[in-house]
C-alpha cells in the first residue's frame, strides 16, 4: 500500500470522479484549528479541504468522505477563511465560478474527523443516488438556473420586505423600550436620541460657508510678518489720501451751494 503524501501538515488524496476515473485530482485536507470558535466550522469535527476542482459539489463530497461517518454540513468557498459564512439574500443567483476551491466538511461527531484524517482512499464523487453534473449538461442546467421568472422574483423581493419590515419594528419597539426608566430611575441612551440632521438648502449652505470664513479671518495672523506691516501702513496712508480728496471735493461743493441772503 502506497504511502500518503503531506505537504505542509497537509495530507495529499486523489479524488476521482467515478471509480474508473484515469486522472484524478490530487486534494489537500487537515483538520481546522483556530483560536476562536465559530458556529458554522466547530472545533473539532471540521475538516479543511483545498484543491477542490470546479465540478465538484456538496453532495459529491459527501459521497468521498462517506467511508469516514456522516456528513453535518459541507461549505464551498473560493478561499479559506475564518469568519462565519454570512448568507447573503439574493434576488438573481451569482454564477457559478469556474475555479478550484475550499470546503469546509463539518461531521457530526470527532470521532469521524478523526477517521476521516486517517483515510488513504476516497470514494468517488459520483454514486448510485448522484451524478454529478459535467460538460454540455452542467452548462445548460447553470444557463437554466441563472434565469428567474418574473413572478418568482417579485414573490421572493414580497418576501424578503416583509422580513426586513418586520424587523425593524422589532428593533424600535426595543428601542423604546430601552428608553423607559426602570426602576432606579435610569435610562438608556439609544441612537433614536440623537439629534436629527437638517436639509442643506442654498441658505443654509451660505450661512455655513460665511461661518467659516469668519473663523479663518479671526485665527489669520495680521501684522504679524515685517511685509504684512510694510503693507497695511502703505494702505492706510493711500486711505487717507482718498479721504482727502473726497473732502477738498465737499468742501468746495458746499461753498459754491452757500449763498448770503440777509433779507
Amino acid at each position: 500500500m502506497k504511502a500518503t503524501k503531506r505537504v505542509q501538515d497537509f495530507k495529499c488524496l486523489p479524488l476521482k470522479l467515478t471509480a474508473d476515473s484515469e486522472a484524478p485530482h490530487t486534494i489537500y485536507m487537515k483538520e481546522h484549528i483556530i483560536r476562536e470558535h465559530t458556529k458554522d466550522k466547530p472545533q473539532g469535527r471540521t475538516l479543511l479541504v483545498v484543491n477542490v476542482p470546479p465540478y465538484a459539489d456538496e453532495k459529491g463530497l459527501v459521497n468521498a468522505f462517506r467511508e469516514a461517518g456522516s456528513v453535518q454540513s459541507v461549505q464551498l468557498c473560493l478561499k479559506p477563511s475564518t469568519a462565519d459564512v454570512k448568507v447573503i439574500n439574493r434576488f438573481i443567483p451569482e454564477p457559478n465560478t469556474t475555479t478550484f476551491r475550499a470546503a469546509y466538511i463539518v461531521f457530526k461527531k470527532v470521532a469521524e474527523l478523526d477517521k476521516a484524517l486517517k483515510l488513504t482512499k476516497l470514494q468517488p464523487l459520483n454514486s448510485e443516488d448522484h451524478q454529478v453534473k459535467v460538460g454540455m449538461k452542467k452548462w445548460i442546467d447553470e444557463y437554466n438556473s441563472c434565469i428567474v421568472l418574473p413572478k418568482t422574483l417579485k414573490e421572493n423581493i414580497e418576501t424578503f420586505m416583509k422580513q426586513f419590515d418586520e424587523n425593524a419594528q422589532k428593533a424600535e419597539k426595543k428601542e423604546k423600550e430601552l428608553e423607559q426608566e426602570d426602576d432606579e430611575g435610569w435610562v438608556t441612551v439609544t441612537k433614536r436620541g440623537k439629534v436629527q440632521s437638517f436639509a442643506r438648502t442654498e441658505k443654509v449652505e451660505n450661512k455655513i460657508m460665511q461661518k467659516e470664513e469668519k473663523n479663518k479671518k479671526r485665527k489669520e495672523l495680521k501684522n504679524f510678518y515685517t511685509f504684512q506691516i510694510r503693507e497695511s501702513k502703505m494702505k492706510h496712508i493711500v486711505s487717507l489720501r482718498q479721504k482727502f480728496e473726497e473732502d477738498k471735493k465737499k468742501i468746495v461743493q458746499i461753498k459754491q451751494s452757500r449763498r448770503f441772503k440777509p433779507f
